[in-house]
């Protein structure tokens, strides 16, 4: 029993023990910055933009219908309508009023029934707490 236990320790010592690949405090490993590049990448072609999506934010309850490359928004009941755009990869839009005004102007993609608002002033960040509209039937 002894001569299967000593070389089945000394083998998973030697595994265990190989040489590992040093790091500065806070710094990820190459493989871990590929596991993260693979499960973060979004495929801006998989991203059901067009719909109707309804939440409040702000305090205000807002409703914004996405068709084509139009939207439709209604803010307590103040109407705008204008084109959208991408921007970046896709993952979040920006609306681009033809009439009226609208509070947000930029929302952030999280799945293909949620957008979250964000600011824009100057840079684009999520609004604290975090507000979203949620995709409706039509």
């Amino acid at each position: 029993m002894n001569r299967i236990l000593i070389p089945l320790i000394a083998g998973i010592l030697m595994v265990s023990c190989g040489e590992k690949e040093k790091l500065a405090d806070g710094e990820l490993s190459q493989e871990t910055i590929e596991s993260m590049e693979e499960t973060s990448l979004v495929n801006s072609e998989e991203i059901s933009y067009e719909g109707t999506f309804k939440g409040k934010i702000n305090g205000k309850e807002t409703e914004l219908k996405l068709n084509g490359d139009t939207f439709e928004t209604s803010e307590n009941g103040k109407r705008a309508h204008g084109n959208w755009s991408k921007v970046d990869d896709g993952t979040i839009i920006e609306l681009e009023p033809k009439s009226g005004t609208v509070a947000i102007k930029f929302y952030g993609w999280s799945d293909n029934d949620t957008w979250v608002a964000m600011t824009g002033k100057d840079s684009l960040t999520y609004i604290e707490p975090e507000q979203y509209l949620k995709r409706i039937p039509d």
